[in-house]
């Protein structure tokens, strides 16, 4: 049976204005229109998500240019495999697409660079990672940067019409376009795939019914190593801080599309800690047992299970106490040798142990009264040094009275507040009112 070749590929621009979206980049007049349709020789870094026109546009700029073109990746490839693509261009330029090229180990960049600095190689770098903080300088410094987006469903529905008439002999209308291109949520690659896969499967018979029903039961255009996956944790994560119900929702979404349980359960068990903390710790184990649920019966069963944890977290009362108590103890913490703790405090496992220091030989706190020994545990330059602040709610309020109460039995010395940020001038930032 002969391999029908993709949509995808039948499709593929030759030319510049054949090619979809980037308007930014690519209208006549624009920045990169000029470097490729005056044939000014340059090496690129294009960074974007999938299926944007990046290795298009390497594609592209070959045949503008009228020079040969070569294909590399390197998360895959070796250097042998690099010399064997330049030996076959001795005496003439070449574009190489450098798929990946965030993965550019330091001896294929150290081949490499010659080649780009004579001209021979002509480098269209393409990543879905911020060159900024994803590629070397030595490359960086030798490419000209541009971004690319996602491509808008307005422009991909043209595009997919004429593929639709043009290579599989039909006329897809006009709705039936729109949910297709919203299957690729900005990939014309992942859209294009779509369609062909269900002409295959539909080939008389397509509805819009069937096209959503495919779609419910696929993940599309999720790279969980592309910054758009932390983009969208990170804005997940901030909803739920900002207590944006709404939006964390819409956020975590877009993420189980992907199928990528983890990073959720592990998102929402630090927001538990981090933003409701003392506010409502039972809320905490409650998270924690929806998280631990969730993973045990996977998707798509879990999602009401994260959803559920999404909400209660969305609609808790915050406090970032917790960190902040931390922070201050850390800040104390960063010379220990300069705090010497009392010799009771130390080991005592050790021969000798209570001889040389008078190590383990402490109150045992059950004996005493509300089962709290006085007696010092802070080193005694520190006593004093205050590292709960309360937020304002009634369970930090709660909790702050009994550690006032147990610092004043403990030390049997009046608990003394201050103003933290002033005392010890540690200079956090507060998060939450």
């Amino acid at each position: 049976m002969a391999i029908k070749q993709p949509l995808a590929d039948l499709m593929r621009p030759e030319a510049l204005d054949e090619m979809v979206g980037q308007r930014h980049l690519l209208a006549q007049g624009k920045p990169l229109y000029q470097i490729i349709n005056q044939h000014i020789a340059i090496s690129l870094l294009l960074w974007g998500p999938p299926g944007c026109g990046k290795t298009t546009l390497a594609y592209v700029m070959s045949k503008t240019l009228k020079i040969p073109f070569e294909k590399f990746n390197a998360s895959i490839q070796n250097k042998s495999q690099l010399q064997k693509l330049i030996e076959k261009h001795p005496d003439e330029s070449f574009v190489l697409l450098l798929d990946e090229i965030h993965r550019l180990t330091k001896p294929i960049q150290d081949y490499l660079l010659p080649y780009l600095e004579n001209g021979r190689v002509l480098l269209v770098g393409t990543t879905t990672e911020n060159p900024i903080m994803s590629i070397v300088p030595a490359i960086r410094s030798r490419c000209q940067i541009f971004e690319f987006t996602a491509i808008s469903s307005e422009e991909i529905e043209p595009f997919l019409q004429r593929a639709a008439k043009e290579y599989l002999d039909f006329e897809l209308p006009e709705e039936q376009a729109h949910l297709i291109a919203n299957c690729g949520n900005g990939d014309v690659r992942v859209s294009l795939n779509v369609l062909d896969t269900l002409h295959a499967m539909h080939p008389d018979d397509l509805t819009d019914e069937v096209i959503r029903e495919f779609a419910i039961n696929q993940h599309f255009a999720f790279d969980k190593d592309a910054t758009k996956h932390y983009d969208y944790l990170s804005a997940f994560q901030d909803s739920i801080e900002g207590s944006e119900t709404d939006a964390a929702l819409y956020y975590l979404a877009v993420i189980l599309r992907s199928g990528d349980l983890e990073s959720v359960v592990r998102r929402l068990k630090d927001s538990a800690a981090l933003d409701v903390g003392l506010a409502d710790p039972a809320l905490v184990t409650q998270v924690i047992t929806l998280a631990n649920t969730a993973l045990e019966i996977g998707l798509p069963r879990a999602r009401t299970h994260v959803a559920m944890a999404t909400m209660l977290l969305c609609l808790s009362r915050k406090s970032d106490s917790v960190l902040e108590a931390y922070k201050r103890a850390e800040k104390d913490a960063a010379h220990p040798s300069e705090h010497p703790m009392p010799d009771y405090l130390h080991d005592a496992h050790y021969k000798h142990a209570i001889e040389i220091r008078n190590a383990g030989n402490m109150f045992n706190m059950f004996d005493e009264k509300y089962q709290v020994a006085q007696q010092e545990y802070l080193p005694k330059d520190l006593i004093g040094h205050h590292y709960f602040v309360p937020r304002d709610n009634a369970n930090d309020k709660r909790l702050y009275e009994r550690y006032k109460k147990l610092f004043s039995y403990i030390y049997q010395r009046p608990f003394i507040a201050g103003d933290t940020s002033t005392v010890f001038d540690h200079g956090f930032k507060k998060k939450h009112n």
